[in-house]
């Protein structure tokens, strides 16, 4: 939800830092302030601004000094954080704001007393000490049950918004490639209220308008369907009205498209799609979680050079800007929820269930207005080989389908055959490695494997379409090796290659996405080589031998 006539204060930038390994600042009164031992970047992960803090695990604190305009008096001051953690508490002032649990989601602090024409300090706590309970859950920076580096930090951008004391608390807009368009705002006033709502294309023309006094639903004419080939977006306006005054006003980019799951495969606007794409992770040199801008913009650019539309936003929701551009370019994604590696333990617990709900609840609500985002998935790899599990997924399941029945829900097996939720979500969506993980230097013995287990699946399950979620081998880049050996970029390509060239024999399977889009960084490990080097590119962005293959291949999925 882009706000459109809000006051806001940007708080970016080097804020002073310091380590609190033993945990003693809160004690002793750091919140209202504390002697920095360095600088650091806002924002972005802790671990490689500085040498000393890359394999650091714990907390840490920030603090930040900022001055708010004497015109500002009067509205109402909300801080918000679009990604920190894990564990987040924030002080202004002094003042306890309050706190939160996981990385990934946005979350906001009313701010009770400001220095309206003066300074102020704000202060976090950050704790990304890694935990069984967490999510995703481990027991360490090393000892992590998932395979991606566990970043600390204010990943995501912080900013002061300033509301009146009437205003849109949150905007719902469900949209259909017809024309369709059905907006739900909730509002926080206590006064006689009315919305206004307008509707305008790029060119800023007025292509709909009305008044409203709460949710409405209607069909727009003449407007053009959101595609890969022309993702067509519109600024929807809602304005809150009060006493003749315009009291508010937020601002969703919308997209009118219809995506759906048959038996038969995946449909966009009624025509049938297959999924080409890759899993990817938000992890750059330096910047950790935070990718940059340049980064973004050449990542989208990358992929579409290889005949990609889709990808997921493995394992965790992705930015704000990062979705936006999924938004602009076309690209379908399906949003995934930072639950990955979950055990029986998880299964059996009745307290991480609500909390994986809470976790989920806030990714949906970010972003269920983006006509990019087409399916969530509840989760990566669970070990569902219990009956637990099944009740545990179909609850999450369950639970987003309440917030969004709007949009498919999947999980991502890699438990196959053995796995007891299977069939649980709209699609079947399968992670597999045979040829590397198995079967290790022997691509076309995993082939083999592969087109066994996915036959069998299909008769076990044939009204879902299968999407293989994860396929892939490490290429180290400039290890070259005839013929093709395990780690070579010879061996990567050969994999990737026969994957796919077989996999799109079989009608029943409609969407194939690699593991993955570029290298990025792990727990250390005997596997690794401090990088999960499956990337198509570097972790620099540099192409690696198989990437003119899987463009001319991609090229050939329709």
């Amino acid at each position: 939800m882009v706000v459109g006539v809000r006051f806001r204060l940007e708080l970016g930038g080097f804020w002073g830092f310091r380590l609190d390994p033993s945990d003693a600042g809160e004690s002793g009164g750091w919140f209202r302030g504390f002697e920095a031992s360095g600088k650091i970047y806002v924002p972005a992960s802790w671990n490689e601004q500085n040498p000393d803090w890359d394999q650091y695990s714990g907390v840490a604190w920030y603090e930040h000094d900022f001055h708010v305009p004497r015109e500002f008096n009067g509205l109402t001051p909300w801080l918000v954080f679009e990604g920190a953690g894990y564990l987040t508490r924030v002080w202004v002032n002094g003042e306890y704001l309050g706190d939160h649990e996981g990385s990934f989601t946005m979350f906001k602090f009313k701010v009770p007393r400001l220095n309206y024409g003066g300074w102020n300090r704000i202060t976090v706590k950050i704790d990304n000490t890694l935990r069984p309970t967490n999510i995703p859950p481990g027991e360490g920076l090393n000892s992590t049950y998932f395979d991606f580096f566990h970043y600390g930090g204010i990943h995501r951008p912080v900013y002061l918004e300033f509301t009146r004391d009437c205003f849109i608390d949150d905007l719902i807009v469900i949209t259909r490639h017809d024309g369709y368009l059905r907006v739900e705002p909730t509002v926080n006033c206590s006064r006689p209220y009315g919305l206004s709502i307008e509707l305008t294309d790029d060119a800023g023309s007025v292509v709909y308008s009305r008044a409203s006094g709460g949710s409405f639903e209607d069909y727009v004419k003449g407007v053009e369907s959101w595609s890969i080939e022309h993702p067509t977006l519109y600024r929807l306006s809602v304005r809150l009205i009060v006493g003749g005054d315009a009291f508010d006003e937020v601002i969703e980019r919308v997209g009118f498209r219809t995506f759906e799951v048959k038996p038969s495969g995946f449909y966009l606007n009624g025509e049938s799609i297959f999924l080409k794409g890759f899993g990817r992770h938000e992890d750059y040199p330096i910047f950790g979680r935070a990718l940059p801008g340049p980064v973004l913009i050449r990542d989208f650019y990358n992929m579409r050079r290889l005949n990609a539309n889709s990808f997921r936003t493995s394992h965790y929701p992705y930015s704000n800007a990062h979705l936006d551009l999924a938004d602009e370019f076309g690209m379908l994604v399906i949003l995934e929820a930072p639950l990955v590696g979950l055990r029986d333990i998880h299964f059996r617990d009745a307290a991480y269930l609500e909390k994986a709900k809470r976790v989920i609840s806030e990714m949906v609500r970010q972003h269920r207005n983006r006509p990019s985002v087409v399916m969530y998935s509840v989760a990566n790899e669970p070990n569902s080989t219990i009956d637990e599990a099944r009740v545990f997924l179909g609850e999450l399941i369950k639970h987003v389908k309440g917030l969004d029945p709007t949009r498919p829900v999947i999980y991502t097996s890699h438990r196959h055959l053995e796995d007891k939720a299977l069939g649980l979500g709209d699609a079947l969506a399968l992670n597999t490695y045979f040829g590397w993980y198995s079967e290790t230097g022997d691509v076309e013995a995993g082939v083999g494997r592969l087109i066994e287990l996915i036959e069998k699946v299909h008769s076990m399950i044939p009204d879902k379409p299968i999407i293989i979620t994860e396929f892939g081998a490490e290429g180290y880049p400039g290890l070259h090796h005839e013929p093709p050996v395990a780690w070579s970029e010879e061996y990567q390509e050969l994999f990737l290659r026969r994957y796919i060239e077989e996999l799109a024999k079989k009608p029943y399977v409609r969407g194939l996405h690699i593991w993955n889009y570029a290298d990025f960084r792990t727990p250390q490990n005997p596997r690794r080589v401090i990088l999960n080097t499956k990337g198509l590119y570097t972790r620099d962005r540099r192409p690696k031998l198989a990437t003119r293959t899987v463009a001319e291949l991609f090229s050939k999925l329709k």
